[in-house]
């Protein structure tokens, strides 16, 4: 069984924000089996491979005046919306590296829904790929209209920020290379300075790794100011590309230096349980994953995780409470790749454990 991390990234050229909406009248707001009818019909169209219900439900405007939050009216004019959804529908975006994901094997869960406000209904997703990569996106959903739901804007757990704040980390700046001053939202006039000193480097950079050059693109980071590699886009970018390196030991390396420089921060955990696992630190893993289980509400498929996590530990029964407790609060969980693959395992562990002398 493989465990590791996987990333969605948006075309990026270089290297936060959100919008509050207007209080709507009660007959516009959304209702709890609305909101779940929704969440299941989402969950069932991309396990079809149709990404458009999901496209098509988000609510562009609303998306569009998060990611430019704090910029004049007259320089918001300049900004194509036509873009914004091409990074979240076209090739590589967000919607098709699901469907892809889906295609090779994996899966979209539907998890739980909670309120978060009177307007708004929070629907929790797992996304598991087909090697056992782990991510969760919170969909944020309100009414529009009489009848249509739409999604406002989602939170990447992996990323530990919502796709809007995502956006306005790539696009604002690039804006800002453009010829537009960044209004103050992201960068302070010393990174301003630094950008503009290694927009040739940084252009670079960006080619390299649309053209998956990993090795160009890990030596053009060292090339990098320290001051631009401490940057969230820049740390993501170097992680995809040393994961796609013919060496593990690089991938590793990153991953360490990427887990201390953002310790401190929730989603940083998806990167230490992967980390972990790598390094056989089991009991680390073990806190490390009930710190996830806490940060989404709860989920039954990080048992397939404390099961491998106790197998490696050669503690069967405590492996086998937690593959149960896994399918028994998701029974579907049983026809699950990893979840096949551990009952296995275990079963054969067990056996032994019964007849010591049985291979003897």
């Amino acid at each position: 069984m493989k465990f590791r991390i996987f990333f969605l990234l948006f075309p990026l050229l270089c290297l936060a924000g959100c919008h509050t909406n207007e209080a709507g009248s009660e007959q516009n707001l959304i209702t709890d089996e609305q909101a779940i009818e929704f969440s299941q019909t989402i969950e069932k169209t991309l396990k079809a491979a149709d990404p458009n219900p999901f496209i098509r439900a988000v609510n562009w405007s609303s998306l569009t005046d998060r990611v430019l939050a704090g910029i004049p009216e007259k320089d918001r004019e300049r900004f194509d919306r036509r873009y914004l959804i091409q990074l979240f529908s076209g090739k590589d975006s967000l919607v098709q590296s699901i469907v892809q994901k889906i295609k090779e094997g994996g899966s979209y869960h539907f998890l739980r829904l909670r309120k978060l406000d009177d307007q708004t209904f929070v629907a929790t997703f797992r996304l598991v790929d087909q090697e056992g990569g782990l991510d969760y996106h919170d969909l944020y959903l309100a009414r529009r209209g009489e009848n249509l739901v739409q999604i406002e804007d989602f939170y990447l757990y992996h990323f530990g920020e919502t796709f809007s704040e995502s956006l306005r980390r790539t696009l604002v700046p690039e804006l800002y290379f453009e010829g537009v001053k960044d209004f103050g939202m992201t960068l302070t006039e010393n990174m301003q300075i630094l950008i503009r000193e290694n927009t040739e480097l940084i252009s670079e950079l960006s080619k390299a790794y649309e053209a998956k050059n990993v090795q160009r693109s890990l030596d053009l980071y060292d090339q990098l100011p320290e001051e631009l590699r401490r940057l969230k886009t820049i740390q993501f970018w170097r992680l995809k590309m040393a994961q796609s390196h013919p060496d593990p030991s690089v991938y590793m390396y990153v991953l360490a230096d990427v887990r201390n420089r953002f310790e401190k921060e929730a989603w940083a955990d998806f990167l230490s349980l992967d980390y972990f696992m790598n390094r056989r630190e089991f009991p680390n893993a073990l806190v490390c994953l009930n710190r996830i289980d806490f940060l989404v509400g709860g989920d039954p498929y990080l048992e397939s995780f404390r099961c491998w996590a106790y197998l490696n530990l050669n503690d069967v029964k405590e492996a086998r409470k937690h593959l149960n407790a896994g399918l028994e609060k998701e029974p579907d969980l049983a026809e699950d790749p990893s979840f096949k693959s551990l009952k296995k395992r275990l079963e054969m562990m067990e056996s032994k454990s019964l007849n010591p002398f049985e291979n003897q």
